[in-house]
């Protein structure tokens, strides 16, 4: 079926999609991830999405005829941590100029939507992005991590740390054994990488002396126990008696997330463990996580994840 577009964050025009990964990728097929292949007359590449608690994860591997351009794709601003296993590239980034980035190295990038191009020269290409959650984005001291158009930290890719990335094909381990080592094993790789590129940590977490701290944690659990429910910023300051403004600028504060991105976030997260798991159909789908039409959902969906919620079923 023709797509304007590949998969995922990294998009790039004139491909084709199919469902049929060829048999030279199927060594390249991680568990419990969702797979989408795509190809043109410039190459071919194959894209793999999985998340964890603390991080979502981009895995692209390409074979390029000739030199191409992919757009990178995001819909929120994003810390994230790119590893480069194979191949050579260059980021264009508007206002920044070109950021060279060479075989087994990393870079520590802050993305702003729809400002950044991937330039793939001829060869084979192996990418990995992890992108970080808030919660891990809390630990860290946001000034030791440069603005968006400025030079990001960066560095050689350890072999133990590439060893370690490689591992994430092992053709074993499944279900809740292999989700938690994966978790487990990118989580030391992003911290060896954080401790290398000098990033500092804070030395006290002052988050926990904001005056509503036990107030916005029920919050957030409360948003966790209710996503299928109305949850406006209205109705969760009324129901915790607190100020709308308040409740807006402390949560920010406490977990360095707007909260309308935390509930639409939670929100997709389930959508799309129902589409992948499930044989619900996508009305029933946008109900469960809280969205009143299927396609006020869908076009929430497609913006977020660049993929339709029936692509995502495929």
């Amino acid at each position: 079926m023709p797509m304007k577009t590949s998969a995922g964050i990294l998009q790039g025009t004139d491909y084709e999609f199919t469902m049929k990964i060829p048999p030279e990728y199927y060594e390249s097929l991680i568990h419990e991830a969702i797979a989408h292949y795509n190809c043109s007359s410039g190459g071919d590449m194959l894209t793999q999405y999985f998340h964890d608690p603390h991080l979502q994860v981009w895995l692209y591997e390409s074979r390029q005829l000739e030199m191409q351009e992919l757009m990178v794709r995001i819909a929120s601003p994003a810390t994230v941590a790119l590893y480069n296993l194979e191949g050579s590239a260059r980021l264009l980034t508007r206002g920044r100029g070109a950021l060279d980035i060479e075989a087994d190295s990393y870079q520590i990038l802050r993305l702003q939507p729809d400002s950044h191009r991937l330039a793939l020269a001829e060869g084979r290409h192996r990418f990995l992005f992890l992108f970080l959650s808030p919660s891990i984005q809390s630990l860290m001291n946001q000034e030791s991590i440069v603005a968006p158009y400025a030079q990001p930290p960066s560095g050689p890719l350890g072999q133990p740390q590439r060893d370690q990335l490689l591992s994430i094909y092992q053709p074993v381990l499944k279900g809740d054994i292999w989700r938690l080592k994966r978790q487990v094993l990118l989580l030391d790789v992003l911290f060896h990488t954080l401790d290398n590129a000098g990033v500092q940590y804070r030395l006290e977490d002052m988050d926990v002396y904001h005056n509503d701290y036990q107030t916005l944690n029920s919050v957030k659990s409360y948003i966790a126990d209710n996503i299928d429910k109305k949850l406006s910023i209205s109705h969760l300051a009324r129901h915790f008696g607190v100020q709308p403004t308040q409740l807006r600028r402390g949560y920010y504060r406490v977990f360095h997330q707007h909260l309308c991105d935390y509930i639409r976030d939670l929100r997709l997260d389930k959508a799309r463990r129902l589409l992948t798991q499930t044989g619900l159909p996508v009305q029933e789908i946008a109900w469960e996580v809280g969205y009143g039409s299927a396609a006020g959902f869908s076009r929430v969906f497609s913006h977020y994840y660049q993929q339709a919620p029936i692509d995502v079923r495929k």
